[in-house]
Order: C-alpha cells, then sequence, then structure tokens
C-alpha cells in the first residue's frame, strides 16, 4: 500500500518532498540498493536514471557522502518529518535523505547529463526525443517513474534534472511545485557590465529585466528577495544592492494585482567565469523559474 503525506506549500530551499512505498529502512539502505554491485562510478558528470548523479550513487549512507571531498558540509539543511534536504549550492545539488541514505538527488548544474545528451540547459524538446513521453506531470514537470528521472521545465528549458529508485519511490512530489502554477515569470537576456564600487576583484555585474504575470487571487510583490539568479554551475546569488540604482528597480513597492503583470529591474554580481543561466521568483506562497 502506497502511504501519502500532506504536502504543504514549502519555499524554494525544500527541494524536494517524497511520497514512500515503506516506512522501513531496508528500502534504502545499501543492501536493498539496486546499485550496491555495480562497478565504481567514474564519470563525475554523468547521470544514470534511477541509479547515479555523478559520482553519487542512491542508497548510499551519508556518512560515506559526508566523507567524500567536497561533501562534508552542505550549505542549506532543512527537516520535514523523516526527510533531510540537504542542498550542496557549490555543486548545484540537492539530496533527501531518508534513514541516513541517499534517497534522491536533483542537479541543477548544466555539467551533469545522461548519455543521451538531457542536461540542464537544454530544450525540453531534448528530453522527449530521447525519452519519449513521460509517465505523469504536466508541462513544467516531466516524471519518468520507470527509469527514475525527473526533470523540471521553465522558459521551455530544463531546468532541473533528478534521480530517484523507482523500486523504492513511487512518485517523488517537488515541493516547489503547485496543482496550477499562478505567476509566470519571463526575463530579457542579462546585461553584463563591470562590477559595482566595493565588489569582489574580477567579478562582473548582471542586471536582468523582469517581467512578472499574476494569475493568483491575491497581490503579488517584485521585492528583489523574492529573486534568486543561478548560474550555469548551479550556485544561486541575492540581488545586490546596486538594484536600487535602476530607474526601474525591482522594490517591495512594486505590486503586481490579480490578472495584471509588471516589470521590473534586478542587480547581481558574479564572480569571474560565471554566467547567469535563469532567474527564479518565489515569495512562499507562488514560484516560477525562467531559463536565459
Amino acid at each position: 500500500m502506497v502511504y501519502f503525506m500532506i504536502v504543504h506549500r514549502l519555499p524554494l530551499t525544500l527541494a524536494l518532498l517524497a511520497l514512500f512505498i515503506s516506512s522501513g529502512p531496508a528500502r534504502l539502505g545499501a543492501a536493498a540498493s539496486p546499485t550496491t554491485a555495480a562497478a565504481p562510478l567514474t564519470d563525475p558528470w554523468l547521470i544514470v536514471p534511477g541509479q547515479s548523479l555523478g559520482l553519487l550513487r542512491l542508497g548510499s549512507p551519508m556518512r560515506v557522502v559526508s566523507q567524500t571531498p567536497g561533501w562534508a558540509q552542505p550549505d542549506r539543511t532543512h527537516v520535514v518529518g523523516t526527510i533531510s534536504y540537504l542542498t550542496y549550492n557549490r555543486h548545484g545539488v540537492t539530496i533527501a535523505v531518508r534513514d541516513e541514505t541517499a534517497a534522491m538527488m536533483l542537479a541543477t548544474n548544466e555539467r551533469f547529463r545522461t548519455e543521451r545528451g538531457v542536461a540542464v540547459g537544454k530544450t525540453a524538446s531534448t528530453v522527449s526525443a530521447a525519452y519519449g513521453a513521460s509517465s505523469g506531470g504536466d508541462d513544467r514537470t516531466l516524471w519518468y517513474d520507470g527509469m527514475g528521472m525527473v526533470v523540471v521545465i521553465g522558459g521551455n528549458t530544463v531546468v532541473r534534472i533528478g534521480v530517484y529508485d523507482p523500486k523504492t519511490l513511487v512518485r517523488v512530489i517537488l515541493a516547489e511545485e503547485r496543482p496550477a502554477r499562478d505567476v509566470f515569470l519571463s526575463a530579457h537576456a542579462p546585461k553584463i557590465g563591470p562590477p559595482p564600487a566595493k565588489a569582489e576583484a574580477g567579478s562582473r555585474s548582471v542586471a536582468v529585466s523582469i517581467t512578472l504575470k499574476n494569475t493568483a487571487s491575491a497581490a503579488k510583490v517584485l521585492n528583489p528577495n523574492f529573486l534568486t539568479l543561478t548560474d550555469r554551475n548551479g550556485h544561486s546569488y541575492r540581488y545586490h544592492p546596486s538594484t536600487f540604482g535602476q530607474k526601474d528597480a525591482c522594490r517591495s513597492t512594486v505590486i503586481v494585482r490579480p490578472g495584471d503583470s509588471a516589470s521590473c529591474s534586478v542587480v547581481f554580481v558574479l564572480p569571474a567565469g560565471e554566467a547567469p543561466r535563469s532567474i527564479t521568483y518565489s515569495d512562499g506562497a507562488s514560484i516560477d523559474e525562467t531559463a536565459f
């Protein structure tokens, strides 16, 4: 029997909420993993649906993951019931942990890709061409339950890709998804410029002009705190104070009434060598993401 959990609206920092077939710890233990006897993982960027994400294998004990160089300490941790969500911004990866084992992994880093070439940054048509029709979901979330892969689409572009063991998880729900989207975010191509005063040497400013369409029953606010930029390596950035130097700056006073749309600009500062990939609006009740 499948036991369902009530899904509450959660902020973007919670990547996953799972529906499990069984609460027994053996389900996610290394002994029960379909990949226990598999050969060592050698490709740090290969996604194998239902098995692994790079060098991380589903079903691995988290004590093993934490001993891997670069994975000792997550940037964010959130616990919901028996599930912990560990987010590693520097890798662009979130791991859902249950019974001290990796139950699911979700990537925003476009270096990760499947053997058929599906990766963050690819078009939605690339996914269907490689894997056919999904087994469920909507135009934003594509579920491939038979193989243990989920792909999230934003602006006709892959913005997240995840793997899980289909023998262990009946279906995994992305907590940031809603039964129906009530905001629609679009953005112009970012304008790259010199860094603002006192910014780190070698960094650069990224100005983004966004438009939010509100189809919710309540007004929305274009507070820059609700906007997050993600680079091509999965790192996330909050707005820079130089945002308020823009003539059309995003502010808490910019209100989007139900049925209306509004636009504004926001500035981020990225380190040298990083390039913007997508921007997300999340006010805790509504969320949408669009890729550049």
